[in-house]
C-alpha cells in the first residue's frame, strides 16, 4: 500500500468547501491555507486589468501560461470581464492604484473577513490598519466597497465552484508549501525575540500574477489581530514556473515546490512580524543616524530595493535575526549559508559588526529578556559610526575589477 506523508495525509482531511477555504493545522499555533477572498480577488484584479491595462505584476500584455490558476482562471472567467461587477471593480482598483500603489494592503483586509459567501468579519479589522492609515486618502472606503464587490462576483460568478471543481491543483500546491515550511524554527524565534504571537498564518496565493522570470516572487507578512492577541502572518506566491499543461487537473507540480525560498520565507517575513513594530516607535532614533545611509552603500543595496536608511536598519535587522536564530537551533550549514547570502551576494555589510554586538544579548537575557530591550544599544553602536566608515565597509565588501 502507498504511503501518504503525514503533511499531506493533514490536508486531504480538509476539504475545499465552496463555504469554506482550505487549510491545514501545521501545529497548534501555525496554519496554512488558501484564503478563498484572496483567490476571488486575483481572478477579478486579472479582469479589472483586461480594462486598466496593469496592476502591481499584473499585466494585460503578458501572457502567464507559467501559472495555471492566473491563467485558466482568466479563462474560465473572461465572459465576466464586461459585467457591471468588473467594471466596478476595474474602477476602484484604478483608483486605488493610484493611492496605494500596491495590493498588499486590500489583501490583508481581506483576511479579515469571513471566506465568501459568508459576510462580516472573522476578528474585527484593528483601526491601525494599513489600508484604514491617513496616508491613503480614500482608500479606506474604495478597499471596503472593493470586498462587498468581490463577494458579489464569488456569487454571480460562482467562483467558489471554480475553487472546488480545483481542489486537487490547491491541495497539491499546500503539500508542497508544507513540505518547506520551516514549522521548528518558530519556537527559537520566539525564544531569540523573546516575544510570542497567539498564532502563526501562512496564506498561499496560487492565483497572484508574478511577471515571468525564474527568481520572480512575492511575499509579505502582515501582522493581524485577533482577539486572541497578535497573529504573524506570512502570504505569499508561487515561486516556481510550470510549462502549460491542457488543463488543471493534470498538473503534478503546482508551482511551492521550492526549499529554498519557502524556507527563507519562513523565517524572513516572520521576523519581520518581530522586529517591525519594535523599530516603528523609535523612529527619532532611527532618524538621527540617516548619514549612515550614504551614497555608496545606496548603490551597493540597490539589488535588495532599499532606498532609505530605515528600511536598511530595518533589513539588516531581520537578517540577523536569521542568522542567529539558524545559531540557536545548532544548524551550522544554515547559519553559514545564510550568512554568506546577506553579507556577500545581497550586500549587508553591517551585519558582521551586528553579530558582535548582538552576542551581549545573547549572553545576557536576564537584562535584556527581549530583543526590544536591547535596541538601545544597537543603536548606540551605530550611532558611534561615521559614514566614511560605512564606505569602508561596502569597499572590503565589493571585489576588485580585474
Amino acid at each position: 500500500m502507498m504511503k501518504i506523508p503525514v503533511y499531506l495525509a493533514l490536508i486531504f482531511l480538509l476539504p475545499f468547501h465552496v463555504n469554506g477555504q482550505l487549510s491545514s493545522r501545521l501545529s497548534p499555533k501555525v496554519t496554512v491555507a488558501v484564503n478563498t477572498n484572496i483567490e476571488t480577488y486575483f481572478i477579478a484584479e486579472k479582469l479589472a486589468v483586461e480594462h486598466i491595462g496593469n496592476y502591481v505584476f499584473s499585466n494585460k500584455e503578458v501572457q502567464f501560461t507559467h501559472q495555471p490558476i492566473v491563467h485558466f482562471g482568466l479563462k474560465t472567467f473572461l465572459p465576466w470581464k464586461d459585467s457591471p461587477v468588473i467594471l466596478r471593480i476595474a474602477e476602484l482598483l484604478k483608483q486605488m492604484r493610484e493611492i496605494l500603489h500596491d495590493n498588499s494592503q486590500e489583501i490583508e483586509y481581506l483576511t479579515y473577513r469571513k471566506p465568501f459567501p459568508a459576510t462580516g468579519f472573522r476578528w474585527p479589522p484593528p483601526v491601525d490598519l494599513p489600508l484604514f492609515s491617513e496616508r491613503y486618502p480614500g482608500a479606506r472606503a474604495m478597499g471596503e466597497e472593493l470586498a462587498d464587490s468581490l463577494a458579489s462576483f464569488y456569487k454571480q460568478a460562482r467562483v467558489g465552484s471554480f475553487l472546488k471543481q480545483n481542489v486537487a491543483f490547491y491541495k497539491g500546491a499546500l503539500a508542497e508549501a508544507t513540505k518547506h515550511i520551516s514549522v521548528k524554527a518558530i519556537p527559537f524565534m520566539e525564544k531569540w525575540y523573546g516575544k510570542q504571537f497567539a498564532g502563526y498564518e501562512f496564506y498561499l496565493m496560487p492565483g497572484m500574477p508574478i511577471t515571468p522570470g525564474d527568481d520572480n516572487y512575492r511575499a509579505f507578512g502582515p501582522k493581524l489581530t485577533s482577539p486572541n492577541g497578535e497573529v504573524s502572518a506570512m502570504i505569499f506566491s508561487s515561486s516556481i514556473q510550470l510549462p502549460l499543461l491542457n488543463s488543471l487537473s493534470v498538473y503534478r507540480q503546482f508551482g511551492f515546490d521550492n526549499a529554498e525560498v519557502i524556507r527563507f520565507l519562513t523565517v524572513h517575513e516572520l521576523g519581520h512580524s518581530f522586529v517591525n513594530p519594535v523599530i516603528e516607535p523609535l523612529k527619532q532614533l532611527v532618524q538621527r543616524d540617516t548619514s549612515l545611509f550614504t551614497a555608496t552603500l545606496a548603490r551597493h543595496l540597490e539589488k535588495s530595493y532599499i532606498s532609505t536608511w530605515e528600511t536598511c536598519l530595518v533589513e539588516h535587522l531581520v537578517r540577523l535575526g536569521e542568522i542567529r536564530i539558524a545559531k540557536s537551533m545548532g544548524d551550522i550549514a544554515e547559519e553559514n549559508r545564510i550568512r554568506k547570502l546577506h553579507v556577500s551576494e545581497f550586500g549587508f555589510v553591517l551585519l558582521p559588526m551586528l553579530e558582535k554586538v548582538i552576542e551581549k544579548y545573547e549572553s545576557d537575557r536576564a537584562r535584556y529578556p527581549d530583543f526590544k530591550s536591547f535596541l538601545p544599544e544597537i543603536f548606540s553602536s551605530l550611532h558611534q559610526l561615521q559614514p566614511a566608515d560605512i564606505d569602508a565597509l561596502v569597499k572590503a565588501a565589493t571585489p576588485l575589477n580585474p
